[in-house]
């Protein structure tokens, strides 16, 4: 449900990312000449960044026409582009997860920091450099984690030292739903934060490149030409060209065909290789399920993997919050990751099943088995699932076959990491043309700063020569980690980083309210707005509140059911709260009794929150009374409680809640209680009885915030009986006519002079107690503060419409806008 105007940005947002995505993803792989590893950058990247990655896409690597991808892709600031694509595309996913985890199980902002940036790190170096990069750069794997720490850790730096203030100001903002996975807006917060963590860490990445410390953007082709195939071609930057080319801006365009020594400026030369099993140009072990040259199984793996990994921390957020929405969504990301696993499965098992070389590899073997062991295993745990009903099969069931199957993941992706990037399953062979292989350097030749060699199976590789000083190295070093530093750091000034979202709850706070480093989660949620996915139900304009509840008799006792639970209460014709309401009434049904009466008031909780009943002014016994932590425990959503007490009082009274009363009366859960007199006598009379209940509220860009005296509290709606004029009833009465009115002081936190026209007014009792006659007096503005009851006396005298209203002029307006003569805390007499 979408609930701020932000909403709707952010789907139209993730629809262009989504087609953006499907643009670079289908280009990348039909048209443009580069390493998979670079066209899952670019699809990673637009995915998170939209159609800013698309821009990048189009003005820095697409190729303009075929054969000119080397050139185009020459210039400095496009190698900086692809080198931060590929740090992004790498960090931001480890950084994302993360933060799905951590918020998941509600650990706090400071720690999440942390754990994010850890992940980040750890998945950009020892998946997107080390292991995705390892057939290009050659040598061992940890031989390229070694030597890819050092430019990884500077990039990082600068990236998380972009995000983590961008997700934090904006997390924590007014808006907590950031908080939360499950949120669009946690999704939104994510691809600013990767905007920004891009744009800070470009200018490194530009110099790493500049200095052959990172890789850029690079070409690979598969040409057939005389018999042989030509192979992949890298284009990096100007940067290592001669200073006069560059600064010239000097462009030569590259023949397709033939690899020159100027297309492969500022990066190393590929030499031929010691295995007599690698042909020129052809995959060592071909497949058989394939689009082009592109395999199909590798391409499927990825949508199951995450699906599993997905119904694996959907299990565990069940387990902790016992929320039954994480099951269900277990029962939905297990049925589509078998869907997928199965497409994936035939994509393998047509290519082990068709290739004789594959089917003699031990990793073929238990890559095979492994994935048929995952498949049966998630169709045993869909299968518990829907016999035993989500939240019944997840403990313990359900989760531990969540984590065997994300455990065989694991396993299995091990032996497929090593079919292809051990044995080249798939992989395309390629070579350089002559004048790059004169230049060719030892296999795992090591270079200082730089990366190791390109190679195919560690037996040739192309190295990078770096230039930069060490001085130079440790001052960016030095700099990266200063800018991280503030960047974690300095957000933990002005919010308070010791929240989690299971603290907050994905609440939205009012504008105006203050927030510090040292505002607690229980503030956050009692000045929260009302979430409008909780209405259970919507009334119009021709409902009507105070209504007399209606009761049934159990041995002599009146019982009376009320049930709070949210709702969405119009009160004016344009205007409607998202409320809290007893039995779907504001204010909540009228309970009338007779002094004397035995009572029973069975409460059922439908609120999102916990709740109690106070009976304002009544004598009773104190377990009775209502307070919550102090005479009972609060009724927990889905709870009922039961009161019962001995009506020995009579006169105007009224019930609210005594848990969180400033947020949940200041919602509408508020309901006249009116005890007749025992003796008939007592009871002062009038031709007419009307109770009037008082109550602001705060209502701002669709929602509905519990009004309160203070910053980000103050109400902009005034109502009587849940109406605000014009939409308060009318009073209808004769010349001569009494009418008795009943104030009651329902309102939260404000107090209001009610003022009647056409004459004074006798105050005949005060909270519910009778003044004697000699005591009684005249007047024609009285205050009713919170939880006070006035009974007073009018006679009509005149003919005409006279107003009862709050005497401060701007509770009588709607928004700060009069509307037809006033508005807000207005009721009209009409005398005829």
């Amino acid at each position: 449900m979408l609930v701020q105007p932000i909403d709707y940005f952010l789907v139209a947002w993730f629809s262009i990312a989504a087609v953006s995505t499907l643009y670079v993803g289908f280009d990348q792989y039909r048209n443009n000449p580069e390493p998979v590893v670079m066209k899952w950058g670019f699809i990673l990247v637009t995915l998170y960044m939209g159609p800013l990655g698309l821009l990048l896409y189009v003005l820095a690597d697409k190729e303009p026409r075929p054969g000119e991808h080397e050139d185009f892709t020459k210039p400095l600031w496009k190698q900086g582009v692809g080198s931060t694509i590929h740090c992004v595309a790498g960090d931001a996913t480890g950084i994302i997860l993360a933060a799905v985890v951590t918020a998941t199980l509600g650990l706090p902002m400071w720690l999440d920091l942390i754990v994010e940036y850890l992940a980040g790190f750890a998945f950009g170096l020892f998946i997107f450099q080390s292991l995705f990069m390892k057939s290009m750069m050659g040598g061992t794997y940890w031989e390229n984690v070694r030597k890819s720490f050092l430019p990884e850790f500077i990039s990082m730096n600068f990236m998380m030292a972009g995000m983590a203030p961008v997700m934090s100001f904006l997390m924590m903002g007014r808006d907590m739903r950031a908080m939360e996975p499950t949120e669009l807006l946690f999704w939104g917060v994510m691809s600013i934060g990767v905007i920004a963590g891009f744009t800070l860490a470009y200018p490194s990445n530009v110099w790493l490149v500049a200095r052959r410390l990172k890789h850029g953007l690079m070409t690979q082709r598969q040409e057939q030409s005389a018999g042989h195939d030509v192979g992949t071609q890298h284009a990096h930057s100007e940067a290592s060209a001669k200073p006069a080319e560059r600064h010239a801006g000097r462009k030569e365009k590259a023949a397709p065909a033939k690899a020159t020594a100027e297309a492969h400026q500022g990066h190393s030369h590929h030499h031929a290789g010691d295995s007599g099993e690698q042909q020129h140009g052809q995959p060592e072990f071909p497949v058989v399920a394939a689009i082009g040259r592109h395999p199909i199984h590798p391409m499927l793996v990825p949508l199951p993997i995450g699906l599993f990994v997905g119904a694996l921390l959907s299990d565990l957020a069940f387990w902790i919050s016992g929320n039954a929405f994480w099951a269900t969504a277990s029962v939905w990301l297990v049925a589509t990751g078998l869907v997928g696993g199965l497409a994936a499965a035939v994509a393998g098992l047509t290519d082990f099943l068709g290739s004789p070389p594959i089917r003699k590899l031990y990793h073929a073997r238990h890559h095979l088995a492994g994935n048929l062991v995952l498949l049966a295993i998630a169709a045993v745990s869909m299968a518990v699932r829907l016999s035993l009903g989500p939240a019944d099969a997840v403990l313990p069931w359900g989760l531990l076959m969540s984590v065997v199957v994300v455990g065989l993941l694991v396993y299995t992706g091990w032996h497929g990491g090593e079919m292809v990037f051990g044995h080249g399953v798939g992989m395309q062979q390629h070579e350089h043309g002559a004048s790059h292989t004169a230049h060719a350097m030892p296999a795992h030749h090591s270079q200082q700063g730089g990366h190791s060699s390109h190679t195919g199976h560690g037996s040739g590789g192309h190295q990078m020569e770096t230039d930069a000083t060490t001085p130079q190295i440790a001052a960016l070093s030095m700099v990266s980690l200063f800018a991280l530093a503030i960047g974690m750091t300095a957000p933990a000034n002005w919010l308070n980083l010791r929240l989690s979202a299971r603290d907050v709850g994905g609440v939205i706070m009012p504008r105006g309210m203050i927030m510090d480093r040292d505002t607690p989660a229980d503030a956050m949620r009692d000045m929260a707005a009302t979430d409008p996915r909780r209405v259970t139900a919507t009334y119009d304009l021709a409902a009507k509140g105070d209504q007399e509840l209606p009761f049934r008799m159990e041995n002599g006792v009146k019982v009376f059911e009320l049930r709070p639970s949210a709702i969405r209460w119009q009160i004016l014709p344009n205007v409607a709260v998202d409320a809290y309401a007893y039995n779907g009434q504001i204010p909540g049904p009228r309970i009338h009794i007779r002094q004397g009466d035995r009572i029973r008031i069975n409460v059922t909780n439908d609120l999102p929150e916990e709740t109690t009943i106070h009976w304002h002014g009544m004598i009773l016994p104190n377990q009775m009374d209502g307070p919550a932590e102090i005479t009972q425990a609060p009724i927990e959503p889905g709870q009922s409680y039961s009161y019962e007490f001995t009506a020995t009082q009579h006169g105007t009274y009224f019930y609210h809640p005594h848990a969180k009363p400033d947020r949940t009366q200041a919602l509408g859960l508020y309901g006249a209680l009116i005890i007749d007199p025992a003796k008939p006598a007592d009871e002062v009379a009038a031709d007419h009885d009307y109770v009037i209940e008082l109550q602001e509220w705060l209502v701002r860009e669709g929602l509905t915030y519990p009004a309160m005296p203070m910053d980000g509290g103050m109400p902009n709606f005034f109502t009587i009986n849940g109406r605000a004029y014009p939409s308060t009833e009318t009073i209808k009465m004769k010349v001569g006519e009494t009418l008795k009115v009943r104030f009651i002081g329902t309102n939260n936190g404000f107090i209001h002079p009610m003022h009647i026209h056409g004459g004074p007014f006798e105050v005949v009792a005060r909270d519910g107690e009778t003044i004697q006659p000699s005591a009684r007096f005249f007047a024609d503005t009285i205050n009713v503060g919170p939880g006070q009851r006035y009974d007073v006396v009018w006679k009509a005298q005149r003919p005409g419409k006279w107003l009862i209203h709050c005497h401060i002029p701007h509770h009588t307006t709607n928004n700060n806008v009069e509307e037809k003569g006033g508005g807000g805390l207005m009721v009209v007499i009409d005398v005829e």
